[in-house]
């Protein structure tokens, strides 16, 4: 990979599975998920070069992505000093008043206008741009046993404790006295945390990959370790300190763009 000249310091990463719209400007990098083993080629940047785990893409999902940017990404972009991880379908809503809701439907990517100085502003006086936490009924690991096997979530917690134990009134608190989840693994913050908290948050991933058993799990649930990574981007936001500010994300309906690219609509 050749480095770039480019005069941007902050990158949003976006990640793919399938033909999708790019979404607009220089500030979007789209990687292509899973390409080792997706026999298809997006013609974006994949995640099966350089130091890469693309092969694990079932049960790590976006996070073969997300490991690709946090080890290679410099390599293109060494002056890089913000980082953001979003999805083909959802984008960080930063400049419409809908602060009411967690999630905006719309049928087509939005322009999204001055992104960058709308990030880099908010960014000024907090230290990490989450989504708006969605609420549950239940506490996070009644929500979690009700969606997922509740025993990776033990097996998950047990490593924490042995590797980082400082975590561990952090992790009982967000799991047994609190209902309030940042989803969709998105952030967008410095480099310098992006690069931290992957540091510790795969240390403690490869571990449970090496303990839990996914064989007779479904294509769902074999998505364990980013379902646990959702999680554990806001305990380790919590433990730290961080200054948060919360936003809404634009999400793309599906169906309205498919029926598009495919001219099966006419709206």
């Amino acid at each position: 990979m050749t480095p770039r000249d480019d005069i941007s310091k902050l990158k949003i990463l976006v990640c793919y599975y399938q033909p999708w719209p790019l979404p607009k400007g220089g500030i979007f990098f789209p990687i292509q998920a899973g390409k080792a083993v997706s026999g298809f080629n997006l013609k974006i940047q994949g995640d099966n070069t350089g130091d890469n785990i693309s092969l694990k893409n079932a049960t790590f999902s976006e996070f073969t992505a997300w490991y690709w940017a946090w080890k290679n990404i410099k390599t293109i972009y060494p002056n890089l000093e913000y980082v953001g991880l979003s999805h083909y379908r959802r984008f960080f809503c930063l400049n419409e008043p809908f602060y009411e809701y967690t999630r905006i439907e719309k049928h087509i990517i939005p322009e999204m206008d001055d992104y960058e100085n709308l990030i880099m502003n908010k960014l000024k006086k907090n230290d990490i741009i989450l989504v708006k936490p969605a609420s549950f009924g239940v506490n996070l690991s009644m929500q979690y046993a009700a969606w997922h096997n509740i025993s990776d979530l033990e097996c998950m917690s047990n490593i924490v404790h042995e590797l980082f134990p400082e975590y561990d009134a952090d992790i009982h608190n967000f799991f047994e006295k609190n209902n309030r989840l940042s989803l969709y693994c998105m952030f967008i913050a410095r480099y310098d945390f992006f690069d931290k908290y992957f540091t510790w948050l795969f240390k403690i991933l490869f571990e449970v990959e090496k303990r839990i058993d996914t064989s007779k799990y479904d294509a769902r649930q074999k998505r364990v370790l980013a379902f646990l990574a959702e999680r554990l981007l806001n305990v380790y936001v919590y433990h730290n300190e961080l200054k948060v500010i919360y936003e809404p994300i634009y999400f793309i309906n599906r169906k309205s763009i498919v029926s598009r690219l495919f001219g099966l609509s006419k709206s």
